[in-house]
């Protein structure tokens, strides 16, 4: 097994596309009555992994400013930024994940969404804010059962589009971790 970030082997790849290909396809095979409302999501990259918030959840997204650093704070709070005169914890998304700080790119590139859930509020540094997905509520699958118990609690399940696999995260697991 690869350590969290790490690419996955050929072997191991195969087996996600083919569960999350399974979990889609299930998905498909309810009745279009099912659907449900639809839900919106905002979608980013954390290296060259995607995933996605609920858009409800989402405040805004602005570009990183300096970060105070807070001495004795839980290693996955970055610092604190002012944000339109309030202060707002800046996390550091990776880390809350368990993936690795490789590839990062430079601050200048980098973005925070600013989430909210269960009257908490706070940003999350992410690499690129790449589109927003509306989808039936239907289309989100479950959670891979793959993924690492730790890491799963952290999504709400997967959603796909042309293709592409994104985990959609729960906000409020990211201002809880």
């Amino acid at each position: 097994m690869n350590p969290p970030g790490d690419p996955p082997n050929q072997e191991g790849r195969e087996d996600l596309l083919r569960e999350a290909e399974r979990l889609i396809e299930a998905g498909r095979e309810k009745s279009s009555e099912e659907t449900g409302p639809a839900r919106s999501f905002l979608v980013f990259s954390l290296g060259k992994e995607w995933y996605a918030l609920d858009l409800a959840g989402v405040r805004k997204v602005i570009r990183p400013e300096t970060f105070a650093r807070v001495p004795g704070a839980m290693p996955e709070v970055l610092g604190l930024m002012n944000s339109q005169g309030e202060v707002l914890c800046i996390l550091d998304l990776r880390k809350i994940l368990g993936m690795t700080h490789d590839n990062i790119p430079t601050s200048d590139a980098r973005l925070v969404v600013v989430v909210a859930a269960g009257g908490k509020e706070a940003g999350v540094l992410v690499d690129t804010v790449d589109d927003v997905w509306e989808m039936p509520a239907s289309a989100v699958a479950p959670t891979l059962e793959s993924l690492d118990p730790g890491r799963a609690k952290m999504f709400e399940g997967t959603i796909e589009r042309d293709g592409r696999f994104v985990g959609l995260i729960s906000a409020a697991m990211c201002l809880n971790p």
